[in-house]
């Protein structure tokens, strides 16, 4: 497997993507946003798709975070033509109850 990592020192939020190595040769681009999202561009056979991986903020943080996560994710999903696939992996905090 091949790891792509992105994220602070700090040990404070961080996304990961894990590629198994045969794949791991087909990645076209790598997108580092924030320390809450990245993806990366992978060729598989004739298809392109988009992995993403994303941490929203948790209950307790500003609401400002809260909005330039959501900012950052919805622009980065827009400009994703339709031909490709997207993929998402994402843990988005939310509460059930």
């Amino acid at each position: 497997y091949k790891l792509f990592w992105n994220g602070q020192k700090t040990a404070k939020n961080g996304v990961v993507i894990f590629v198994r190595e045969p794949l791991a040769q087909e990645v076209l681009d790598i997108k580092r946003i924030n320390s809450r999202l990245m993806g990366i561009k992978l060729r598989i056979e004739k298809q392109t798709m988009i992995i993403f991986s994303a941490y929203a903020p948790q209950t307790g943080e500003s609401e400002e975070m809260k909005i330039d996560f959501w900012t950052a994710f919805s622009d980065t999903i827009s400009t994703i033509p339709k031909s490709e696939t997207i993929l998402i992996g994402v843990d988005l905090n939310g509460h059930v109850g």
